[in-house]
């Protein structure tokens, strides 16, 4: 250790590296499984810049379980009408529909069930940017007991078989500190100097295209009201890029194509062109415009190949990057550390071994990876969003399903995982899989003693056991396990038509769901000894 570093003693369970979208949640999750984070982030706050604009299904769903959906809600209740792609010449000519060949892409996404679809989840997806969504969960994150540090940075790390050593500076007093962990996750972003540092392989395209993110103010509420969009490309000869919502009123973001193989660069646009390239897009000629940032960007599908190395964890950007045609990249990076929170928990406690760790990658890493893939298949050659593709409903060419594709962008699982954590589960694909090892619990309204609860409710910081009536014998076998892995099992009894119907699950059988709300195992229909059943599977899930 260098002899500048302060060292602090105290050994923490946690360290994670990056104050986004991942880091946060990342901390909200530790919390809520009992282990107390410290978060490092080397800006002096959370985004400023309104990059993720909203939450799929599954995603809400994890945030209603952290207490937190109805806050995101209500701060993006502003732009929660800006739904539907649309493309023409000008934004003006496209709302007014005065472009001959305007095209769009209505909503609600004609899929075909989707009212079976939807009601599939407690909650609904949500569109809140990333600046308003980020300071809901710091906010909690430092009410429920997270030490979260800005303006620090992190320069570098060791590991070995015990723990990871990290060196970290705070950019307003120039301390250098030595933090000892447990574990760490890198939580870093798209740019992630810890993937780099442990040299991770990856797999991918690479860079799509080149862009310019504009940011800027200009009064359009009256052109929008009531005509609300969540994308409208521009296509005019000297500019192709696409015009997004942020609050239907005042901010708006612009992506624009720049040629980067043609000699182009960032600098080349300075705030008068742009400014005027924003006026012709949008076709109002005196049009007030405020350029509040320009950021140069390139639309990237890159994942790596392995989300662990040693005790360092890979989650969210640092881990997968995608385009956000799809609008997965926040979500899955969110999925991540909800997968992974349980897991360093209970080997943390002393409950899991190890191997548990393992299952992390092995879970996410194949959905991070046909995120990523999907999201570039929805891209153009400039790196912006593919609409032609998507108007296309009977176009698979090339893999591509435009059904399948509007299923998972609206983040009702339908994958399912295979590891060592969900003995017994074998692939299976679609949204209504119920039942079956590897997804997640399906979702059922159960009213009890008055009060009304979901099933994704029941398995949150916990392993729970779910039978019916005629399994009754469910409750001491559970004991005994619990008694044995020094765990918490509680039995629900579910005997609701509904439930049934969805799981298919024998009478007296009996589902194990994760705190994840995944199932882990799935009981044999008849002639077994539950106790010794239960305990062998919890034995492979916990890797004992």
């Amino acid at each position: 250790m260098p002899d500048k570093f302060k060292e602090n003693k105290e050994q923490i369970p946690v360290l994670i590296v990056g104050g986004g979208l991942t880091g946060l949640s990342a901390a909200l999750c530790l919390l809520q499984q009992g282990i107390r984070p410290v978060l490092i982030e080397r800006h002096a706050s959370t985004s400023i810049h309104p990059r993720a604009r909203g939450f799929d299904v599954r995603t809400m769903e994890l945030f209603r379980e952290l207490q937190l959906d109805t806050s995101i809600r209500e701060a993006g209740k502003a732009l929660a009408p800006a739904w539907g792609i649309y493309a023409g010449i000008t934004l003006t000519d496209i709302l007014d529909q005065r472009d001959p060949n305007r095209q769009q892409i209505k909503h609600p996404i004609e899929i075909p069930g989707f009212e079976k679809l939807a009601a599939m989840s407690p909650v609904a997806g949500a569109r809140c940017t990333q600046d308003l969504s980020e300071p809901l969960l710091l906010q909690a994150a430092i009410e429920r007991g997270a030490d979260i540090r800005f303006n620090t940075r992190l320069l570098s790390f060791t590991q070995d078989e015990n723990k990871v050593t990290a060196y970290i500076r705070n950019s307003d007093t120039g301390r250098e500190e030595t933090l000892t962990c447990s574990y760490m996750i890198a939580a870093d972003g798209g740019s992630s100097a810890i993937r780099k540092a442990l040299d991770a392989a990856t797999v991918g395209d690479g860079p799509l295209g080149t862009l310019l993110n504009i940011y800027f103010e200009a009064d359009l509420y009256e052109l929008v009201k009531g005509r609300e969009f969540s994308i409208s490309l521009i296509e005019r000869p000297g500019i192709t890029g696409m015009i997004a919502a942020i609050n239907n009123s005042n901010k708006w973001v612009f992506h624009l194509h720049y040629d980067a193989q043609n000699g182009e660069k960032p600098a080349d646009y300075t705030t008068a062109r742009v400014e005027q390239i924003l006026r012709d897009s949008i076709g109002i000629p005196d049009l007030p415009v405020r350029v509040i940032s320009v950021l140069p960007w390139k639309p990237t599908v890159n994942v790596v190949r392995h989300m662990q190395h040693g005790r360092i964890f890979l989650a969210g950007d640092a881990a997968h990057q995608m385009t956000p045609y799809g609008g997965k990249g926040a979500a899955t990076g969110v999925q991540d550390v909800h997968n992974l929170a349980w897991k360093l928990a209970l080997v943390l406690q002393h409950k899991a071994t190890p191997a548990l760790l393992q299952t992390y990658s092995e879970e996410r890493q194949p959905i991070g990876l046909e995120n990523a893939l999907l999201s570039g298949q929805l891209a153009d050659d400039k790196g912006l969003i593919n609409y032609r593709k998507m108007l296309d409903t009977k176009d698979k060419a090339g893999g591509f399903d435009n059904t399948s594709w509007m299923i998972r962008m609206l983040g009702i699982p339908d994958y399912t995982y295979t590891s060592s954590a969900v003995p017994g589960a074998t692939a299976v694909e679609g949204p209504h899989a119920g039942g079956q090892p590897g997804t997640r619990i399906p979702h059922v309204w159960l009213h009890e003693n008055g009060s009304t609860r979901s099933t994704l409710d029941l398995a949150v910081t916990h392993f729970t056991l779910i039978t019916d009536s005629t399994g009754t014998h469910w409750q001491e076998a559970a004991s005994q396990a619990a008694a044995t892995f020094n765990i918490s099992i509680p039995v629900q009894i579910i005997n609701d038509e509904h439930w049934q119907s969805l799981t298919a699950l024998p009478a007296g059988s009996a589902l194990l769901v994760r705190p994840d709300g995944f199932i882990a195992w799935r009981s044999p229909s008849k002639n077994i000894n539950e106790t010794k059943e239960l305990e062998q599977a919890l034995k492979t899930i916990l890797s004992c």
